[in-house]
């Protein structure tokens, strides 16, 4: 690649990391690292570990995406643990308990992390009823594959692995495989 290009490639994505920042509504606790942009909008508090890193560029989606950090209310909370990669187009929405990850989480492209149902399931109180919340926790040194999609009231334990394109709700214990839709244990780790 030319030295030209390199430079422009460099301008574009400071500039559109620095233009996400401004427009945040929520601006994140913590020191870490935008190599794509990021936008916090929301009430509630965002706090992001030392040594994190959000984006990586040579992945799908990095030039015409971000990442999206939503604490809705003013009670609501997301936490990332020190030294998380975080890659392309990653959602998290916290909108009741909050949403913990860990430290040294590797969080694969297209990741969705919700507190929340949002709505209520009966068509009348659908509008204006209480939704079902539940905190979800992501513990320690856990890989979340392509693709998952993880639900309120969710804890996975530390160093377990998330298959792609898994759709999880509930709690699942240290050191296993989860996959499936609805996810389920798949295998231990090590032995």
């Amino acid at each position: 690649m030319s030295l030209f290009a390199r430079i422009i490639r460099k301008l574009v994505r400071t500039s559109r990391v620095s233009f996400y920042k401004c427009i945040s509504t929520a601006k994140p606790e913590g020191k870490f690292r935008s190599v794509a942009p990021v936008l916090c909008e929301g009430k509630g508090r965002v706090s992001v570990g030392e040594g994190t890193v959000f984006g990586f560029m040579e992945d799908a989606g990095f030039w015409t995406s971000y990442e999206f950090l939503n604490p809705r209310n003013a009670d609501s909370r997301i936490s990332i643990g020190k030294n998380c990669q975080i890659c392309n187009r990653f959602t998290a929405v916290s909108e009741g308990e909050g949403i913990e990850i860990g430290d040294n989480v590797l969080v694969g492209s297209s990741v969705t992390v919700l507190d929340s149902d949002f709505h209520e399931i009966d068509p009348s109180r659908r509008i204006d009823g209480n939704p079902k919340t539940g905190k979800v926790v992501i513990g320690d040194n856990a890989w979340i594959g392509d693709r998952v999609m993880i639900l309120k009231g969710t804890a996975i334990g530390k160093n377990s692995v998330v298959a792609a394109g898994a759709v999880v709700s509930g709690e699942f214990p240290a050191n296993v495989v989860i996959g499936g839709v609805p996810a389920r244990v798949i295998r231990e780790i090590g032995g």
